[in-house]
């Protein structure tokens, strides 16, 4: 690796040190197991892919294989922390939730298949599905979130700021890799007939995103440490609710309307 390479590993390394250590010290893996899990995995993923870059140089093929299994890894974390966040912002509606699992479950298969077929017919099929399905994750994961933190806001939902600004992170992560899969996807297509183009194409365009995706994940990092810098709040207890005649006038329609939706998905989803 190049000292830039390493300058670059070291500084998100510190971010990813950094979030752990906050995490585990603030006990979060009580209230989001799938989110500290998350931020161990993209720790023990630096520091792995460092190593066998290190030990088997920068272009191997083992550490060409070793870098998108690392990969894959992440996202399939990063996906249980999303359907995390959504099943805690919906968990008081059981019915909405039991829909929404059976969506995003849907949606997973359709996306390994889309890549699948997209892929098909590529010269290196592996990297084609690989950035295929990168990029379908990535935009289906900025999908859910924001519909999630606009449902939220719209039905006044209680959402902590920690999983407003971790859902926001993870939308602004998955906008700059989204970013980036495309314009690498659209490069090995484009020069697919002609390896030693598409190599030094896709060896120009991932220097540049090299330094957008290590800034991208500072920024992100460094934004849920500062938020785990104090001790976290005690999480609010079930909350009494107004008499109905009042609680009715304050909010027409929306919360009943919300919940008589809840209580028809629970009927049409009982086993």
């Amino acid at each position: 690796m190049t000292p830039y390479e390493l300058f670059l590993s070291a500084t998100i390394t510190g971010f990813e040190i950094l979030l752990c250590i906050l995490v585990y010290r603030r006990n979060l893996q009580r209230r989001l197991p799938f989110f500290s899990a998350y931020a161990a995995v993209i720790l023990a993923s630096c520091l792995s892919q460092v190593f066998v870059f290190t030990y088997y140089g920068f272009r191997s093929a083992i550490s060409y294989y070793f870098a998108w299994i690392s990969y894959f890894v992440v996202m399939l974390a990063r996906s249980a922390a999303i359907a995390e966040l959504c099943g805690d912002c919906l968990k008081a509606y059981q019915g909405i939730w039991a829909l929404t699992w059976r969506l995003l479950g849907l949606m997973s298969v359709f996306l390994f298949v889309h890549a699948a077929i997209d892929a098909q017919g590529q010269p290196n099929w592996f990297a084609a599905y690989g950035l295929t399905i990168e990029r379908d994750v990535d935009i289906a994961s900025f999908l859910i979130l924001a519909t999630m933190l606009l449902i939220g806001k719209y039905y006044r939902l209680r959402i902590e700021l920690l999983q407003q600004w971790i859902a926001i992170g993870i939308c602004f992560y998955c906008l700059i890799e989204f970013a980036n899969s495309t314009v690498l996807r659209n490069l090995f297509s484009q020069y697919m007939s002609s390896w030693a183009s598409m190599k030094s194409e896709v060896d120009r365009v991932n220097e540049l995103w090299n330094t957008v995706y290590i800034t991208a994940s500072c920024i992100t990092i460094g934004n849920w440490c500062f938020l785990l810098r104090k001790p976290l709040p005690e999480t609010a207890k079930q909350e009494v609710l107004l008499p109905a005649e009042i609680y009715q006038e304050l909010s027409p329609e929306i919360n009943l309307r919300l919940r008589a939706f809840n209580e028809r998905l629970l009927e049409m989803l009982k086993p």
